[in-house]
């Protein structure tokens, strides 16, 4: 690896504030009828470091959830201690006000905190962050992926000596939650914060094991760290895997390792204008070299006293490690995963670094996000005659305010509007929490009636530097001209913590309790989707910094649309959902960062949608970008991005996923070169004038046979897959968003339906004497005879094996883990709705065994019946046999062994995921995977295939079977072997 090391002759950073004692954000109290204040005497509370206000806190925090549902607990100057840990119930925030800080603490030795953590979720705890207030008597179930608008702000930690265990926040949240304004004082206890979630700022977390140790969050999406310092962690700053871990103007020190990476598992990490100080072993720990989701890019390292940059945690040979040039260097940009070329295709694992000298001490970035108004600056607008009880017509009384006075507090409610609001350049609006104070509409208010131009709910003047933060916007069901936000503001404007609800969000009736009664419904539910404006436009030269932005509101046309502007702005973490086409378009737009955007697709609200629409748009930057459709999707969508006469779109660390078999098709698509990048996690991607389709790759040598061709053999499907063979080398295969199971008939050259009697047939196995083995979505296992096709559906039966052979998923979406536990009847304990959120393990779960009529093949099933949902093949095992198998999620193919009845082992066989795998009579195999990748034995890489659609079953049969069937989307396809 060749390395560029230029010498400067100072350093170029600016310095910044971070790093100061703590300063309270909120000085002044508040005034919000609806809120929950503790202050001295309300539930017992004192205050003064001395006495146990553990139940005063709860009882305060349980009183929102009785009153408002949703809310804000404040917390007044003090010193709150501590001796068990308090539970925050979802869409609950405490916020800290006073000339300083309130400090909750842990005294030394408390009892409860010294030992535990067996596993994720079972720390011991100041403050955990929880789902719903459970019923009494009934467990607290952690929070989860429906953990929405929960946080913390403007209140500081300190545990004392004696609490090796102790955690000060466990924040396994989801979406528009967070943590801001904090200092955590750790000292000999294990961390700050436990399994992340959506984003943090102005942290400050010194001494602890670690600072942040965090799996996967709950909802599997990004994490977001801004302006913070970890500092004197005992082995690192950050402990991580999967998180999406973003990381922007954060400064490192005094720690062996900034960002440890779990061996063996991957990481999405971004880091951007970073300081690393007194980094003992290495600035990062890499977990899983050369895996697609393993992707590391890093662009402004400043380091001091930082003896090297990576390190390699597993050990593999051929590595090199990034080392100082110097005391005082810079990491200008590193990225380390799998890089795609111009041509769209996988160009390959890469290592790029470049080292800068520098001779001065580096410095940390100065941010961004504009200074927030002195409380003394903010005028209750319950002081001039606003409402927010949600039925009275508070846009006048607003719109009043707003020309009189700069900076507006808005307290929870409901704030009904008949216009639009207009911000002068310089408004600043302020709420606590999107979710219970909003601005919204009743059905059918007229002025966002009828047709013609959008309406929005709020419009910026042209220019300036306006604020809106803290608030949500509902735009109703029935306003078709309604649009949420319409954004011309300058490159200093800020929205921060704004919400985007569907109808009128998700309040507490008490929050409006003038509000007009929802008529109750009298005919079947009118589709109200894509019916009103967009949620954000933001345009004509307007820009601006975006922070903590959550659109996913189905009624909307879009979430999010960028046009005609070139204002440089920047995006700080926004999860964009549930749109029926477009979840952000970028079109005629310029100059824009876009950190850690989120976007997910719902079956019906999203099936049909793509990512991002890219039009005549130009120096933009994508990084961890994530891209999601729910595993209720049964019908796959082709591209993720489209792009049409743009360039210069980056992509840096890019994750296109899914619960589900069918995540979109194509990462990418430019129209204007024809470039399609079919992979679905890559580290860098560059739109531009470059782009240009390559010529067709050549067959692998001695695989196939000797001017061998792919064949298209049929087309008109959904989604072919499941495929298996006879023993006659006939070829089955379902279809299921049709309902249908087909056989190729090769005489005939025709598809043929042998069975519509399965519901929702995943995956299909052949069995002797005559009949198919058909996995169903309802976590049913039919019998399909090839004679009449006369589904039966299989009793389960209750005595465990002992003998015969197992049929087993081969190719699947799921991990390794999944199809091992099915086998070894263990499981995972999921809280109530999730299927994410794992409260506990059991190692006696539930199994039914469903054996096929006139023989001794069973399928072995239970619980969340995963991996067989999301199949794509399966394959019959005996005691003893082995075979390969893929997992999409785990972005491994293994060679399993059915060791007994009871246990499948199983060795990485390459490091590569996909849907599909099977294994021809020299050895080679072949992988579906966006294409078709050939293998030899040893699991060395030797060849690509590629597809016209994208594969996702495989199946070798044919009469001499030495036909490659390949099942695609719309399609099935052979190829000839050797």
């Amino acid at each position: 690896m060749r390395v560029w090391i230029w010498v400067c002759a100072a350093a170029v950073l600016l310095a910044t504030a971070v790093g100061a004692e703590a300063r309270s954000v909120y000085t002044l109290r508040p005034d919000d009828p609806h809120a929950v204040y503790l202050e001295k005497g309300a539930f017992g509370v004192k205050g003064d470091g001395a006495a146990d206000d553990s139940d005063a806190l709860q009882a305060a925090i349980d009183k929102v959830q009785e009153t408002t549902g949703a809310g804000i607990v404040y917390l007044p100057q003090g010193r709150y201690r501590l001796n068990k840990t308090i539970y925050v119930w979802a869409g609950i925030r405490i916020v800290g006000y006073g000339a300083e800080r309130p400090v909750l603490f842990l005294a030394p030795n408390t009892p409860g905190f010294q030992e535990g953590h067996g596993f994720l979720g079972t720390g011991r705890y100041m403050v955990q962050f929880a789902s719903n207030r459970p019923q009494r008597g009934s467990p607290i179930v952690d929070a989860n992926e429906f953990t929405f608008y929960s946080g913390m702000s403007n209140v500081d930690f300190e545990i004392g000596d004696g609490n090796a265990a102790a955690i000060a926040i466990r924040f396994h949240v989801a979406q528009h939650s967070s943590l801001n304004h904090i200092d955590f004082h750790v000292g000999h206890g294990r961390a700050a914060l436990e399994d992340v979630g959506n984003q943090g700022s102005d942290l400050k977390i010194y001494d602890g094991e670690y600072g942040i140790v965090s799996v996967k969050t709950s909802p599997a999406w990004q994490f977001l760290l801004m302006d913070s310092v970890l500092e004197g962690q005992r082995k690192a700053a950050i402990h991580t895997q999967e998180v999406g871990m973003t990381l922007v103007r954060n400064r490192i020190a005094k720690t062996p390792v900034a960002v440890e990476i779990s061996k063996g598992m991957a990481e999405q990490l971004y880091g951007r204008d970073l300081v690393f100080e007194d980094i003992r072993r290495a600035g990062v720990v890499v977990g899983n070299v050369g895996a697609a989701h393993s992707q590391i890019t890093l662009d402004g390292v400043a380091c001091n006293n930082v003896s090297k940059m990576l390190e390699n945690g597993e050990g593999a040979a051929g590595y090199t490690e990034i080392k100082a040039p110097g005391r005082f260097w810079r990491e200008e940009k590193l990225t380390l995963g799998l890089e795609i070329g111009n041509d769209g295709r996988e160009a390959g694992y890469a290592l790029r670094h470049r080292e800068i000298l520098l001779h001065s001490l580096p410095l940390l970035a100065k941010t961004d996000i504009p200074e927030f108004p002195a409380m003394s600056e903010w005028v209750n607008v319950h002081t001039l005659g606003v409402k927010g009880d949600g039925g009275t017509d508070d846009a006048p009384a607003l719109q009043r305010a707003i020309d009189t006075y700069r900076v507006l507090y808005l307290p929870e409610g409901m704030y009904r509007l008949t216009g639009t609001l207009h911000l002068r350049p310089d408004t600043v609006l302020i709420g606590m929490n999107p979710t219970t104070t909003m601005l919204t509409l009743l059905e059918e208010e007229p002025a966002f009636s009828g047709t013609g131009a959008e309406v929005p709910l709020v419009e910026s003047a042209r220019g300036g530097n306006a604020m809106m933060m803290g608030l949500g916007v509902g735009t109703g069901f029935a306003n078709p001209r309604a649009g949420g936000i319409v954004w011309r503001a300058g490159a200093a404007s800020f929205l921060d913590d704004v919400n985007f609800s569907v109808g009128r969000g998700r309040a507490n009736s008490s929050l409006s309790p003038n509000a007009p009664p929802v008529p109750p419904r009298t005919g079947p539910r009118r589709d109200t989707s894509e019916s009103e404006q967009p949620s954000l436009w933001v345009g004509e030269g307007g820009g601006g910094l975006f922070r903590g932005i959550w659109t996913a509101n189905t009624t909307a046309n879009a979430g999010l649309v960028v046009e005609n502007t070139s204002t440089p702005s920047i995006i700080y973490q926004m999860s964009c959902e549930h749109h029926m086409h477009y979840e952000t378009r970028f079109r005629h737009a310029q100059n824009w960062t876009v950190y850690a955007l989120q976007t997910e697709e719902e079956k019906p609200a999203g099936a049909e949608a793509f990512a991002i629409e890219l039009v005549n748009s130009q120096h933009i930057l994508f990084t961890n970008l994530f891209m999601y459709r729910v595993s209720r999707n049964t019908i796959p969508k082709l591209n993720a991005i489209e792009s049409k006469g743009s360039s210069d779109i980056r992509l840096e660390n890019v994750h296109v996923f899914s619960m589900t078999r069918l995540a979109y098709d194509n990462a990418v698509m430019d129209f204007s070169s024809g470039v399609k990048v079919r992979t679905h996690d890559f580290t860098t991607f560059l739109i531009g004038p470059a782009l240009e389709s390559g010529a067709p790759l050549p067959m692998p040598a001695g695989v196939f046979a000797a001017n061998a061709k792919l064949e298209k053999l049929a087309d008109g499907f959904s989604n072919a897959s499941g495929l298996t063979v006879d023993d006659k080398g006939t070829l089955y295969f379902t279809d299921a968003a049709m309902q249908k199971i087909y056989r190729w008939d090769n005489t005939a050259k025709k598809a043929e339906v042998v069975s519509a009697d399965v519901p929702d047939p995943r995956v299909v196995q052949w069995v002797k004497p005559g009949l198919l083995l058909a996995m169903d979505y309802s976590k049913s296992v039919y019998a399909v005879p090839l004679g009449d096709g006369k589904a039966q559906k299989i009793a389960e039966g209750t005595i465990e094996l002992t003998s015969g052979e197992l049929a087993i998923a081969t190719g699947f979406h799921n991990d390794i883990g999944s199809l091992q536990r099915q086998i070894n009847h263990s499981g995972y304990i999921f809280a109530p709705r999730s299927n994410m959120a794992a409260t506990g393990f059991t190692v006696d779960e539930h199994r039914g065994y469903f054996t096929a009529p006139q023989s001794d093949v069973t399928v072995v099933a239970g619980g969340t019946w995963l991996p067989y949902m999301q199949a794509s093949q399966m394959e019959t095992l005996a005691v003893g046999g082995e075979t390969v198998v893929v997992s999409e999620d785990d972005d491994k193919t293994y060679r399993v062994k059915l060791d007994n009845m009871r246990t499948l082992t199983a060795d990485v066989f390459a490091q590569r995921g996909g849907t599909g795998v099977v294994q021809d009579r020299l050895g080679n195999v072949f992988i579906a995977a966006g294409q078709v990748y050939v293998y030899d034995a040893t699991g060395k890489q030797i060849g690509v295939v590629e597809i016209p659609e994208r594969p996702s079953s495989l199946a070798i049969g044919g009469a001499d079977r030495k036909t490659l069937f390949i099942g695609a989307r719309g399609g099935l396809y052979s190829l000839h072997l050797k």
